[in-house]
């Protein structure tokens, strides 16, 4: 048998260049290799004026000029049999395609113990010399790159340089203004996908910045507010490796400060962000799927899931070449389908109980869910003591009118427009009560003689399961004065 080296065309090059891609995912890359060098500070800047390029500069431990050939190299990493476990890339094609998907011109500079490096990729100089043409830059091309002086005073970190940003511009007429816009929305990308970074518990996190400005942490199980709930860290074993997970439920949207309901995630995006978020390394690879264990329902939405796999079951998990899609293994999937009413059910209830600690079924409600063959609807309880005290003031006819007018109101709850509002992360809160209100309701009970010769202990005893007196502090007080008012 005979064997024929081909070597690919460097058509391939620019064909590299549709993997699919999103600026964000790209920027995303760099930055895992920046935090795989150990850096502790990410410098990302867009020319804000010309928009004629994007660095990204960090303070790692830099490449030597064999590393950064290594480095440019197509998978040139990936030839390594060991990866490190706290290593952050996947395939060794994060920097050259993440880059070439964004711009057509690629340069790195490098410093490690003070020696430099430059290397360029430029897709237009390699199609018109038919080569695989790596440029290696002087000192006077070098110093000429977008902030170059800020690495060259220091001894070591890495600069990388895009120009020529086809792809990320686009033929825009003002591509100042998408530039704006790409960096702004990049900053809630880096939020997200990099938290447990830039909030280790540390005192020197990881620090991000887009053009000068800092990238807050966004901590998607709101694990600092007091009423989330969360699980256990439990371990789970596949194919001997070790993964964990751990459960969150979020408050309910009644229960979140307005900076909270804000957020792109919270608010009116809960719905679609409610699932698994899957961490390699600390870092976020995939988000908001039940993939297919349940539907994305807005009862459940509250339910979000940590799972942590290192970077040894990449191929268990089907882990794309973006570190942006991850696909479970089967094992995985049969665990939590066994556990997934446990894990939404705090949802649900969060839910059922609207904000409030259950009081048991024993509570009369003013609303109660009536289910019918098709489905289900609320009406308002008629034996409520409060509509009762008010039927035994009233005649005969003057009850079937109120009955009459009851039922109407039943039919015409809008239902419809309660869960469009709850979709879009609206709350709703119930009106306060005064106390001069309440003091009106007791009085019009004791007026009616529904509690007969109870003490203001037995009727305390009888509203604390009603609504709304079961949410109405020193109860018991007010019903001895009103009952001492009128003995």
């Amino acid at each position: 048998m005979e064997h024929e080296i081909l070597v690919p065309g460097v058509e391939l090059l620019e064909s590299m260049r549709s993997v699919g891609y999103s600026f964000q995912a790209a920027i995303a890359d760099l930055v895992d290799n920046s935090i795989s060098a150990d850096a502790r500070r990410v410098e990302i800047t867009g020319d804000p004026i010309d928009s004629s390029f994007l660095t990204v500069l960090d303070d790692g431990i830099g490449m030597s000029p064999e590393e950064a050939r290594t480095a440019l190299q197509l998978a040139g990493s990936a030839r390594t049999t060991t990866r490190a476990g706290s290593d952050l890339g996947r395939f060794g094609l994060g920097l050259k395609t993440a880059s070439l998907s964004q711009a057509r011109r690629l340069t790195v500079l490098t410093r490690k113990n003070g020696e430099t490096t430059a290397l360029q990729w430029d897709i237009d100089h390699v199609l018109t010399t038919g080569q695989w043409s790596l440029s290696i830059l002087g000192e006077n091309e070098y110093e000429a790159l977008p902030r170059a002086d800020s690495l060259l005073s220091r001894s070591a970190g890495t600069l990388v340089v895009w120009q020529e940003l086809d792809y990320m511009l686009g033929a825009a007429a003002r591509p100042d203004v998408v530039m704006a816009e790409r960096l702004q929305d990049l900053r809630g990308h880096l939020s997200l996908t990099f938290h447990r970074f830039l909030d280790d518990g540390t005192r020197n996190p990881l620090v991000i910045t887009v053009n000068g400005i800092d990238v807050p942490a966004l901590d998607p199980f709101l694990s600092r507010n007091p009423r989330t709930q969360e699980s256990y860290r439990e371990p789970l074993t596949i194919e001997g490796q070790r993964i964990e997970f751990q459960a969150y439920t979020l408050p309910h949207a009644s229960a979140l400060s307005k900076k909270e309901r804000e957020r792109w995630d919270l608010g009116a995006g809960m719905r679609e962000r409610q699932g698994f978020y899957i961490y390699r390394n600390r870092r976020l690879i995939s988000y908001g799927h039940w993939f297919g264990l349940s539907r994305r329902e807005e009862l459940s939405k509250q339910s979000r899931v940590m799972v942590d796999i290192p970077n040894t079951v990449d191929h268990l998990w089907q882990l794309d070449i973006k570190k942006s899609r991850a696909e479970p293994p089967q094992a995985f999937r049969t665990h939590f389908r066994r556990v997934m009413d446990q894990v939404i059910g705090k949802s649900k209830r969060v839910h059922t109980f609207r904000g409030r600690r259950a009081t048991g079924d024993t509570v009369a409600r003013m609303w109660e869910k009536v289910t019918e063959r098709d489905g289900y609807r609320y009406q308002i309880n008629a034996d409520h003591p409060l509509v009762s005290a008010l039927q035994e003031t009233l005649t005969d006819e003057q009850r079937r009118q109120l009955g009459r007018l009851l039922a109407d109101l039943g039919q015409t709850f809008p239902t419809a427009d309660l869960y469009i509002e709850a979709a879009k992360g609206q709350t709703s809160s119930a009106p306060s009560v005064t106390t001069t209100e309440v003091l009106e309701q007791l009085s019009a009970l004791q007026r009616s003689g529904g509690f007969g010769n109870f003490s203001p202990a037995q009727v305390a005893s009888v509203l604390r399961a009603t609504e709304p007196f079961d949410r109405v502090e020193d109860l018991d007080g007010l019903i001895k004065q009103v009952w001492s008012a009128n003995a």
